[in-house]
């Protein structure tokens, strides 16, 4: 499949230093895709990708803008805002092409601070060159965003590793981890948004939560894809809800009791019986 297209947000016309602009062809059409029309919790930011202008460039080159309404609440065109660290990934997706793999990523809008409420990070580069030429051949292409529960990794196809963690409410999270391609992401059922989860920070509240203090365990995240099958259902929800406390991800709400697995429910009662006991059963 040949796409071309005239534009392709690292043209000399469309990223010269003339602010505001609209959006390229190609970033509007890339921006889109990454924002499933069919799922309520990406209407949003469809909606600033549709109306919001480009105000500047980022802080990490080529192909990184910043988008904001013209006019913003305050009655004035907004600045970019670089000082701020920079907001966590909202949706990713890569376009494997004759040319390279082409990644975007779009970061969250960020609430309550004055600049950042009113703009949207977005980088759109190819990770095997320095530009994205105007024509080339698209061979396949996968987002995080269109992934739903029970489905198979969209980067890499093989099966990931789901854990039902289920509201009081009766509409359930999933948390998904793909040992292949070591990440992790959060499906929220509510609104069919993929939440991605940074590796490091999860591990870090999943060694608390089983209090290992070995440093050439803890401080190693790899072990989680490694030893997956050694960590259970419950671990592994008890390390999200303390991570989703410091970096809130989802609106989680009241959790049911009904995430146990079933290695933890038997380990449990292993210990609770005497050593003399436990060496005559047979499972």
């Amino acid at each position: 499949m040949s796409t071309s297209f005239p534009t392709n947000g690292q043209s000399s016309q469309q990223t010269g230093s003339a602010f505001p602009r609209a959006l390229s062809e190609f970033e509007r059409a890339t921006l889109l895709w990454l924002l499933p029309e069919h799922k309520p919790g990406y209407q949003h930011y469809r909606r600033c990708i549709e109306t919001w202008k480009v105000i500047g460039r980022g802080r990490r080159g080529e192909g990184n803008f910043i988008l904001a309404p013209v006019e913003n609440p305050a009655g004035k065109t907004g600045a970019p805002d670089t000082s701020a660290p920079l907001a966590p990934v909202f949706a990713y997706g890569v376009i494997e092409t004759s040319a390279g793999k082409i990644s975007a990523t779009l970061r969250e809008v960020e609430e309550g601070q004055s600049q950042r409420d009113f703009q949207l990070e977005f980088e759109i580069v190819n990770l095997d060159s320095e530009t994205i030429p105007e024509t080339f051949e698209e061979r396949r292409r996968w987002n995080f965003s269109e992934w739903s529960s029970g489905a198979q990794c969209p980067m890499c196809g093989q099966h990931v590793r789901e854990i039902t963690i289920q509201r009081v409410t009766g509409i359930a999270l999933t948390l998904a981890i793909c040992p292949s391609d070591k990440r992790l992401w959060i499906y929220d059922g509510s609104d069919g948004v993929v939440h991605l989860i940074p590796v490091t920070n999860f591990y870090n509240e999943l060694m608390m939560h089983k209090r290992v203090r070995d440093p050439e365990i803890a401080l190693d995240s790899q072990h989680l894809f490694r030893d997956l099958s050694s960590y259970s259902d419950s671990d592994l929800t008890a390390a999200f809800i303390g991570y989703n406390n410091l970096r809130k991800k989802v609106e989680l709400g009241a959790i049911a009791q009904t995430t146990v697995s079933r290695r933890s429910f038997f380990s449990k009662f292993f210990s609770a019986l005497p050593k003399s006991r436990q060496t005559g059963l047979k499972l």
